[in-house]
């Protein structure tokens, strides 16, 4: 498993960081974990096409944390080869979102599909969604799944990620203080993620 930080930058722009996005590449699959501002510009200098990343995992829902996911749903579409949906999983409140989202690429869609032959055979924009609360279990490829909750009061639900992989363990939480949720998904990891403002 290897782990790249796309952006550890806060909410304000800074010219040297991207917003909070964390690359982690296990066996095949290329999984994002949030994707704030400039993620997919230091994907591409990562070496990761957008077209390779399949899934995305998000801790919350706060702006700093999504802001690029619009830019990650049209650009992996228009560099496919085989169009495949991009997989969403997040806290409640993560569909409303995407669907609101894919209500304003509705136009920028038309567009496209006008003027490119290739993207009309390849079909529309498909994202899936999963919504997911805290001690749930899902699989990604080979890596295992749970999530965990975290504390970022007042913003409800927040939750973290534990992806383990051929006997490795990262786990990724986005803005928490040190709750029982965060202690669980640490617990023997390798390495651990977090979102930190100071």
């Amino acid at each position: 498993m290897k782990i790249t930080l796309l952006g550890t930058g806060s909410p304000i722009p800074d010219p040297n960081r991207a917003g909070p996005c964390t690359l982690v590449q296990a066996g095949d699959r290329n999984v994002l974990v949030d994707c704030g501002r400039g993620a997919l510009m230091r994907l591409m200098a990562a070496g990761v096409l957008p077209a390779m990343v399949d899934t995305l995992l998000i801790t919350h829902l706060h702006s700093d944390h999504i802001t690029d996911v619009n830019d990650l749903i049209t650009t992996r579409w228009v560099m496919q080869l085989v169009h495949t949906p991009l997989n969403v999983y997040g806290p409640t409140g993560t569909k409303a979102m995407i669907d609101a989202l894919m209500q304003m690429l509705e136009l920028d869609q038309q567009y496209r599909h006008d003027h490119h032959e290739d993207l009309r055979a390849n079909g529309p924009l498909e994202v899936n969604v999963t919504e997911l609360g805290p001690d749930e279990r899902l699989t990604i490829g080979a890596a295992s799944v749970t999530t965990h909750a975290t504390d970022h009061r007042p913003v409800k639900p927040t939750i973290g990620f534990r992806l383990e992989h051929e006997g490795k363990v990262v786990a990724l939480a986005g803005d928490t203080v040190p709750c029982a949720g965060v202690d669980t998904m640490c617990a023997d990891a390798d390495v651990y993620v977090q979102t930190v403002i100071r």
